[in-house]
């Protein structure tokens, strides 16, 4: 396992952050460009809809998420860890509390705590997610 600089560290990171923020502020259909083109997003057991997505259904789900106007939504990231590993890829792991609501009176449910797991890959000067899994700990 190569250690990482400092600064690919926090380059590491950022695909996990953008997206994220991207999704809770109305801007969803852009996290699909921090994907790999052959990227996938793995819903584990236990998610609403559990299973694989890969590719441009990557993008139609962002797309599709960025319509829902009426849902207002923060995901709070938290235990971040980014290790190497030994092929030049990259793993970032997380913890994820998502707060979530339809309400106009804005009042959140914690909908969810899970595990994320991201395995990233080089793409010119960024990284790029090759592989995502949002595996739900606790459902609401």
């Amino acid at each position: 396992m190569t250690a990482l600089s400092p600064s690919d560290h926090i380059a590491a990171a950022q695909p996990l952050y953008r997206t994220f923020w991207l999704i809770d502020n109305g801007r969803a259909s852009e996290a699909a460009a921090y994907f790999a083109a052959d990227g996938t997003l793995t819903f584990g057991a236990g998610a609403p809809k559990p299973g694989t997505i890969a590719g441009e259904q990557i993008a139609q789900a962002m797309s599709a998420r960025e319509a829902q106007r009426q849902v207002t939504s923060r995901h709070v990231l938290s235990n971040v860890l980014v290790n190497s590993l030994d092929d030049g890829r990259v793993r970032v792991r997380a913890l994820l509390t998502l707060y979530r609501t339809e309400s106009e009176t804005l009042t959140p449910d914690v909908a969810s705590v899970a595990d994320i797991e991201d395995i990233l890959v080089r793409s010119g000067d960024e990284w790029k997610i090759a592989e995502r899994l949002i595996q739900p700990v606790f459902n609401r």
